[in-house]
């Protein structure tokens, strides 16, 4: 059987995107567990454990659904980043701007984390465990923001050489 010129390729986008979108929605529903059945549990253990800092519960409950607000956004983006892709659009001025978003919100994570060291050394709540472990919350966002401006980049790169490519064809 012989197939089209391009059509395997297509076919192998859309998979690709149907792959990512199937991962995206995984990650979603993850969240969806995390943010209102773990974290609540969580907080509830520290909180009977630590008399002392249950006054901490709601700000904390708050500061954290604050955190899973900017994580389904980064995951909205991904997603139409994803759409773009089944389209046999990979680069594309709205994956150009997806990743950019993206860019920026991970350095509002990365903000949000330091604010949250910050505040927890404030009022005397910052364990090493929970230091170390936002510190490193801090770096792989700012490794995310880094990535995803990079990717921004050579998608827009990519898609001035593809545009001039049409141009003169």
């Amino acid at each position: 059987m012989t197939k089209c010129c391009g059509s395997e390729e297509a076919m192998s986008q859309k998979q690709i995107a149907v792959w990512l979108k199937g991962i995206t929605i995984v990650i979603g529903v993850m969240g969806l567990v995390f943010f209102f059945l773990v974290m609540p549990y969580m907080a509830q253990d520290v909180a009977a454990g630590y008399p002392e800092a249950a006054y901490l519960y709601w700000p904390g409950m708050i500061y954290g659904w604050g955190i899973g607000i900017v994580c389904y956004a980064i995951l909205w983006q991904f997603w139409k980043v994803c759409v773009e892709i089944g389209r046999d659009n990979s680069f594309s001025k709205e994956n150009e701007r997806s990743f950019a978003n993206i860019s920026r919100l991970c350095a509002v994570l990365a903000a949000a984390w330091f604010g949250g060291i910050v505040f927890l050394a404030v009022v005397h709540c910052l364990g090493a465990a929970y230091l170390f472990f936002m510190i490193l919350l801090v770096f792989i966002s700012i490794v995310l923001a880094v990535l995803s401006a990079a990717l921004s980049h050579l998608i827009y790169k990519s898609y001035e050489l593809k545009h001039e490519q049409d141009l003169t064809i």
